[in-house]
């Protein structure tokens, strides 16, 4: 009798943590899932607002189908693991389509963002390209060619915003007479450029800088200490921002030549 309970008893307990271990194989699979889901979730709603939330030209024709792929396969993952859901169906027609009508902007002008906060969401939002352009690498997904061209175009963007960012807050301070604040924040756009200048690829920008800021700095040498004021500037505005703003356009005129490399498969 008491082996025939010793019996039940190991039996018993067999079966209990057979049961245990299930259940957490079951609970683990669960989480993983819904990691997953939440991970994919994330990512398409972050590259929508980037393929989609701003103005056409401002990503160039590769970054975009790079998006549109991404997205295509976020919502095809979506609808295996969320069938009843019909919108992840939907969403991968749309940009399906969206890809394969995308258009050719090559011609089209740089967009630039003047607006801070839209730049600084932008540039979250290109951080998180450039981490899925590397996990792709990584998987072998995209080869060496594809991931340097990607990357370049993704620096070269962020680049280009905080140039642009400078120079709205530059624009802004001349708007009010601040002539040595907008000389430093063209300084600081001079700066970043210079940073990434080794292969000399940004030198005639950089001398259009040279040019604004020097005319900003004799303007405000030629200005009494505490004149800085918005009144300074109702005489004359057009000589306030006028002569720099001309410098400017040609800075405009030589970014525009800003090219973003082709990717070859």
């Amino acid at each position: 009798m008491s082996a025939y309970v010793i019996a039940t008893i190991f039996v018993l307990l067999i079966l209990l943590a057979g049961y245990l271990f299930l259940s957490h194989s079951i609970e683990k699979r669960r989480v993983q899932r819904q990691r997953l889901i939440t991970a994919l979730r994330a990512r398409r709603n972050s590259f929508r607002d980037l393929a989609t939330g701003f103005p056409a030209g401002f990503l160039s024709n590769d970054l975009t189908a790079l998006l549109y792929r991404a997205l295509i396969d976020c919502c095809e993952q979506l609808s295996r693991l969320e069938s009843k859901d019909p919108t992840h169906a939907e969403q991968f027609n749309l940009y399906t389509n969206l890809l394969a009508t995308q258009k050719d902007n090559s011609q089209q002008a740089r967009v630039r963002l003047d607006n801070p906060q839209q730049i600084k969401e932008a540039h979250g939002l290109l951080q998180e390209l450039h981490k899925f352009v590397m996990q792709q690498s990584t998987l072998k997904l995209i080869n060496q060619v594809q991931t340097e061209a990607y990357v370049d175009q993704i620096h070269r963007l962020v680049l280009q915003m905080s140039v642009d960012g400078h120079v709205f807050n530059a624009r802004q301070s001349q708007q009010v007479g601040k002539v040595r604040l907008a000389a430093h924040y063209y300084t600081l756009a001079r700066k970043a450029l210079a940073a990434e200048n080794a292969g000399h690829g940004f030198d005639k920008q950089i001398a259009q800088l040279d040019s604004v800021i020097a005319k900003l700095q004799e303007k405000a040498d030629a200005t009494p200490e505490g004149a800085e004021t918005p009144a300074a500037t109702t005489a004359k505005p057009a000589a306030a921002v006028d002569g720099p703003s001309k410098e400017w356009k040609q800075f405009d005129e030589e970014n525009d030549k800003w090219k973003k490399k082709q990717i070859y498969d």
